[in-house]
């Protein structure tokens, strides 16, 4: 009878967390565009890509990074002041912001054929490319088999020289597999996109100065994190699914570069860009003073600037610090 009453105990308190993930999963409620704009969807092999467009002038992508919560949002600081000089375009990837989240295994050509397929068909023009961290390096084999559609580029503490260059192998299906059980996995999940998870995250790895990390920003990520089916580009990621050394792509990377850097990264640290301007010569660093992984958020002015005069103007130019 003991035995049984445990039983009954253990399911009870298992059905009541499974109803609690559920609850939690949909508990972000409706979205809307953070950037204003034009708000467009772009099918994708079955999913709708959703992205904000305005400006008028050459076409400039912008590609967010790759962590729980991720989407354009990102680049708030950036595209209305970017669209007074390019037209822009500001994409969700699949499995983030108001783009589809479908239940799927994502691996690294999923984020390079969206970047590529997208100029492709539907800006339909060159143009120039702003990437964001993991989303960077995953930007570059699209690069260098399609270097027609691309003008200049843009990477913000790219990975793929030092870090997140390798497959997890073993350990990381071990860990892709737990996120997937659907009780504990969505309780993992839900624990990493908590308001306490997020904040913790932003300072301490994505800001330098933990004053940007406002309650409006921790309610956006959680919003986001917190959308039917949200975990499955994150688990991915967390399990090191996406990892990808650049080593083979970035030296044939055509196009003129611009390697931007916070000074104050800690998960990707300023002195990886060494490596990547090392091994690409039409490739220029600019390290940004009081910033971690979001120079273009902690030093929006001095970005916008830096990213306007760098696409617009001629030939290179001298590396320097801002």
């Amino acid at each position: 009878m003991a035995k049984l009453s445990k039983a009954l105990a253990a399911a009870g308190a298992a059905l009541g967390l499974a109803a609690l993930n559920v609850r939690l999963e949909r508990s972000g409620g409706r979205l809307s565009s953070p950037l204003g704009g034009e708000t467009r969807y772009y099918r994708w092999r079955g999913g709708d890509l959703a992205y904000a467009v305005a400006g008028e002038g050459e076409p400039l992508l912008l590609v967010h990074g790759i962590y729980a919560g991720a989407s354009s949002f990102e680049f708030r600081e950036n595209f209305a002041e970017l669209s007074g000089r390019f037209r822009v375009y500001a994409l969700d990837l699949l499995g983030c912001g108001l783009s589809e989240r479908p239940r799927r295994r994502y691996a690294p050509e999923d984020v390079t054929a969206q970047v590529e397929d997208f100029v492709k068909e539907e800006i339909g023009d060159r143009t120039h490319l702003v990437a964001s961290s993991l989303s960077g390096a995953l930007s570059i084999p699209a690069l260098v088999r399609s270097p027609r559609l691309f003008k200049k580029v843009v990477l913000i503490c790219p990975t793929g020289y030092g870090t997140l260059n390798r497959r997890s192998g073993y350990l990381g299906e071990v860990i892709y597999d737990l996120f997937l059980t659907p009780i504990v996995g969505d309780s993992l999940y839900h624990l990493i996109v908590s308001r306490r998870g997020i904040r913790y995250y932003l300072e301490s790895m994505a800001y330098h100065d933990e004053r940007f990390v406002t309650g409006e920003i921790v309610e956006s990520y959680h919003r986001v994190g917190h959308q039917r089916g949200a975990k499955y580009l994150p688990a991915a990621f967390v399990s090191g699914k996406l990892n990808l050394g650049v080593a083979d792509h970035w030296p044939r990377v055509p196009h003129p570069a611009l390697v931007c850097w916070g000074q104050e990264a800690r998960t990707t640290p300023v002195s990886e860009v060494e490596e990547f301007v090392r091994r690409n010569p039409r490739s220029e660093p600019r390290i940004f003073r009081d910033a971690a992984l979001l120079p273009h958020d902690e030093r929006a002015e001095t970005f916008n600037r830096e990213v306007r005069e760098f696409l617009s103007r001629k030939g290179g130019g001298a590396s320097r610090r801002s």
